[in-house]
């Protein structure tokens, strides 16, 4: 079996909650019928994301245990728990996620992404964290304080150089 999930950008996916979009994880249509006669059809769920950069999805990827991850600037490949995912771009910048192998269930694909979405998350809260604190200095401001809380929320106090 497989599935297919259209990961719309937090913008769209804004935009299309006045129309019944759910939040990340909620199946908006759960529908088949992409093939001839639509039982051999994945279904297809469409569901919020926050994922825009391919290196840094890679590396949530990565992080949780995926294997022979393949990066082009617009298709991210995986194994992940023996099950193929191919994540790909299209030209209106929403990424689909196809997830394919033995057993793949509508809930199991979209606790996958669940998942990827949050070390993805992570990911960009370290990437923004670096660049604060990498630009701080130069943009007339001192890190007074940084803290971690318990869910990985970071907290930086910055204090105006006078």
């Amino acid at each position: 079996m497989s599935v297919t999930l259209i990961l719309l950008p937090l913008a769209f996916a804004a935009a299309a909650a006045a129309g019944g979009v759910g939040a990340l994880g909620a199946a908006v249509t759960a529908r088949t019928g992409h093939g001839t006669n639509g039982a051999d059809a994945a279904p297809e769920i469409r569901v919020r994301t926050r994922m825009k950069d391919s290196t840094l999805l890679a590396d949530a990827l990565a992080n949780l245990g995926a294997t022979a991850i393949n990066v082009a600037r617009s298709r991210v490949t995986a194994e992940v728990g023996g099950r193929l995912l191919t994540m790909t771009l299209t030209e209106d910048a929403v990424w689909e996620a196809h997830l394919e192998g033995t057993g793949v269930t509508v809930a199991g694909a979209t606790e996958l992404l669940q998942q990827l979405d949050t070390q993805y998350a992570a990911l960009v809260q370290q990437a923004v964290a670096a660049k604060i604190r990498e630009r701080a200095g130069g943009a007339g401001f001192e890190l007074v304080s940084e803290t971690r809380e318990s869910d990985n929320t970071v907290t930086m106090v910055l204090a105006v150089r006078a």
